[in-house]
């Protein structure tokens, strides 16, 4: 059990050094510049009639 904590602990710590060094690659504009559009997109596609039903009938059937 301690080797199996130590061992996701390691990969952990290697996680986030890893992740902070591809962060730093990206400009923040970029990264903003993407999110926006991403949320345009995004919405746009969901205010469609097609799309919106078919969220609402996969809603539905996740229900079930």
């Amino acid at each position: 059990m301690e080797k199996q904590r130590h061992c996701v602990q390691t990969l952990l710590v290697r996680q986030k050094r890893d992740i902070g060094q591809q962060a730093q690659r990206i400009p923040l504009p970029a990264a903003m510049g993407a999110a926006l559009v991403g949320g345009f997109l995004l919405q746009r596609f969901l205010h469609t009639p097609t799309s919106s039903q078919m969220l609402r009938l996969f809603l539905t059937w996740r229900a079930l």
